[in-house]
């Protein structure tokens, strides 16, 4: 018997030694920018070597992978959510371009620069670049489940980050609220996004404080710390150029003696390698190269690491207790939405968004459902900035909208080069009038060859329907060719009034109608030889035209997928109701495009033009034209054609059709070959025995920040001789 209880009180003091309560683990995660998706690879390792986890805490884009982590996204899914994202589109304000308005993909890729602009002079200029609502929509998407107010101690694992009120100059741990939001709050880089405003504080990016923020670790009960820090070194002062640099290096300075200690007090320090990359570096190469290296840096303290266990008080075999994978709403998996709110809009309006979107309370939903939706909402016109939150409500859950009004007032800049206008500025300012009938203003003006002045007004009745009143002043020097040399030069004037009505059909097709009047004064013909002169005389036409639109296209320059269908009618008069006491005359236009992309790099995009003058002989402003790579690049009629760089007069009726193979090589870069086959003829009923045209070309394009980048070679039968064209921006 007393061999027993002998036995008995040795296994009780051997108990503590083997199952003893162990120490609790903080990861502490720094800010970074880009930099900061290393620590994906470096909480991949540190789960492996079997090192528990019981509290996270971040800063900046620490905060965005610590919060993620923290309500069970593994570090495999971190690795894949990082890669599938397009950077540039969340980290910008961009529109999906089927979220835009007819008016918006018209103005759409066009101008490098883009400034809003207020009635108000203090708010000329925005809290930051970017308000970042693409970057809320995906951390909305990416917490479902903890949208409401919670408690941070209280997800799977306990997690805190950082941010700063501006207004009181302190750093603020947010350790409850939405957790999307502390997110958004603690990566508000300065001058680059708007702050997060939340009560009374105004907060931005807690890297301007506390960068690696050990002491909130310690603060929340963590007994052994592990660091992982992405910070870039002390950089040489020839080598501090750019806006992020200087927000770094400001950053580093003004919370420097507080990262000093906190290093101090880190158990374990992993620094992870991130020379040459920056805060912007996004890039697919950059993350995919950060997040490895990461991991390298953590296995490079794989001995440190399973020392640190006996430190935590767990031995060699120790497996922690897994968090279990976030198990997020799927495309089609359907939640139950309970109610559904418009922050932003009247209960009238909400009423009507509710309809106009086909969402409806007591019904279930799917993130396709909901990216429709929105889809739906922004094409009525009224709302930009949309955003969305899910909370909690008992088995199901409310679907709040934050909607902000439509009032594009900016200021658009576009720079552009190429062979034949040398050199174009276009400045464009929009301004809506805050009227009971929305009405809205817009001037461009624009240099070069073809200098114009234009003010457009509208009326908006509803958001489908618009009414648009314009005048157009335009000074053009323009080259005309013939088969391939250049014939003459002609220098104009024109004046062009209109009055049009325009009624969206649906999210993708457009019908106009209207009246125009142009007026022409040709001042010069320099003809190349004396035996083709002509004399051209100052007229003006009334003009009655009907316009169809259907686009589909994703991209305006190299879309992947979609089509754009133009058709556009129009009668001609010089008094409204005849030409030269005559019948008016005519013309009929059609253009289609399509884009089938066969692999993820490899597309097809077929297209057709035509255009027949029909009446009597049309006059010369409306004489058909063929040449360039766009349909209207120097005239409203211009055809294009490839093997004709420039344009050149061709007969009363054309019909051309093409085929481009296009293959993209790497992200921006593009080759592609081109093929078309033409027809033209003054009789439409003979046109397939009129004159035929073959052309072809290759050509390298570049999708850059300033538009595309293009240079390419060409031959026709009509030219006889290879041609090379170059341009740099986007078209206008």
């Amino acid at each position: 018997m007393k061999r027993y209880i002998v036995l008995f009180l040795l296994g009780l003091l051997m108990l503590p030694v083997n199952a003893q309560s162990r120490k609790k683990v903080g990861v502490v995660l720094s800010g970074g920018g880009a930099k900061g998706v290393a620590h994906v690879g470096a909480l991949k390792v540190i789960e492996e070597a079997g090192i528990p986890i019981d509290i996270v805490v971040g800063t900046s884009m620490g905060s965005i992978v610590g919060g993620l982590y923290s309500i069970g996204y593994t570090p495999h899914q971190l690795d894949s959510m990082i890669r599938k994202q397009d950077w540039t589109f969340i980290l910008t304000d961009r529109m999906q371009r089927s979220q835009k308005t007819f008016l918006e993909k018209v103005e759409s890729e066009k101008y490098v620069l883009s400034l809003p602009f207020h009635k108000n002079p203090g708010e000329v200029m925005p809290d930051g670049i970017v308000k970042g609502q693409n970057l809320h929509n995906l951390f909305a998407d990416l917490t479902i489940g903890y949208h409401d107010s919670i408690d941070f101690n209280k997800l799977p694992i306990p997690f805190a980050c950082v941010a700063v009120d501006l207004m009181e100059g302190k750093e603020v741990v947010f350790h409850s609220g939405r957790l999307s939001e502390a997110m958004r709050a603690s990566m508000a880089i300065p001058a680059a996004f708007t702050p997060v405003r939340l009560d009374s504080m105004v907060l931005v990016d807690g890297g301007l404080l506390n960068n690696f923020p050990v002491d909130v670790a310690r603060a929340m009960g963590a007994e052994v710390v592990i660091g992982v820090d992405v910070q870039s070194g002390p950089e040489a002062k020839d080598k501090i150029s750019g806006l992020v640099d200087m927000i770094n290096k400001l950053t580093d300075m003004t919370g420097q003696e507080k990262y000093n200690r906190n290093l101090k007090d880190t158990d374990l320090y992993i620094k992870v390698d991130v020379k040459g990359y920056t805060a912007a570096s996004f890039t697919t190469v950059a993350l995919d190269t950060l997040m490895t290296r990461g991991e390298f840096a953590a296995r490079t303290e794989w001995e440190n690491l399973n020392q640190l266990k006996h430190k935590i008080g767990i031995n060699n075999n120790f497996v922690p207790e897994k968090n279990a994978p976030y198990v997020f709403l799927s495309e089609d998996n359907p939640i139950l939405v309970r109610n559904i709110s418009f922050r932003g809009a009247s209960k009238k309006d909400a009423e009507r968004l509710k309809e106009k979107g086909e969402i409806f309370e007591n019904t279930h939903i799917t993130m396709k459902d909901l990216r429709l939706a929105v889809d739906k909402l922004y094409s009525l016109q009224t709302y930009t900035n949309i955003t969305y939150n899910f909370s909690q409500n008992g088995d199901a859950y409310d679907l709040e909208f934050v909607v902000e009004s439509n009032t594009p007032n900016s200021i658009n800049l576009g720079v552009r080069f190429d062979l034949e206008e040398i050199a174009a500025v276009q400045v464009n300012a929009s301004y809506q009038f805050k009227t009971k009938l929305a009405t809205r203003a817009i001037v461009t003006g624009r240099i070069g060859k073809r200098a114009s002045a234009q003010l457009d007004y509208l009326i908006l009745p509803s958001a489908l329907r618009y009414i648009n009143l314009s005048y157009k002043f335009q000074y053009t020097d323009m080259n005309i060719y013939s088969h391939g040399d250049r014939a003459y030069n002609t220098t104009y004037s024109q004046h062009f009034g209109d009055i049009g009505y325009s009624s969206i059909l649906s999210r993708n097709l457009r019908m106009s109608l209207g009246l125009r009047y142009e007026y022409y004064n040709y001042s010069t013909f320099l003809f190349n030889n004396t035996e083709n002169n002509m004399t051209v005389k100052p007229e003006g036409f009334f003009s009655y035209y009907g316009i169809l639109r259907y686009e589909t296209t994703d991209k305006k320059s190299y879309p992947t997928k979609g089509m754009s269908l133009h058709a556009d009618l129009s009668i001609y008069t010089d008094n409204l109701s005849s030409y030269k006491d005559n019948t008016p005359f005519g013309a009929a236009c059609a253009w289609w495009e399509g884009v089938f992309s066969l692999t993820r790099r490899f597309s097809l995009l077929p297209s057709f033009y035509g255009r027949v003058l029909f009446g009597q002989d049309s006059p010369y402003p409306y004489m058909n034209v063929l040449g360039g790579d766009v349909p209207g690049r120097y005239m409203p009629q211009q055809i294009p054609f490839a093997g004709i760089n420039y344009m050149e007069v061709v007969d009363n009726s054309v019909m051309v059709g093409a085929l481009k193979f296009r293959q993209r090589m790497g992200k921006n870069n593009y080759v592609s070959f081109i093929t078309n086959y033409g027809l033209t003829e003054n009789d439409l009923g003979r046109i397939f025995k009129g004159s035929q045209l073959f052309g072809m070309g290759v050509g390298y394009g570049y999708d850059s920040f300033f538009g595309p980048i293009e240079a390419t070679l060409n031959i026709s039968n009509r030219t006889k001789q290879l041609g090379f064209y170059f341009n740099v921006g986007y078209r206008f």
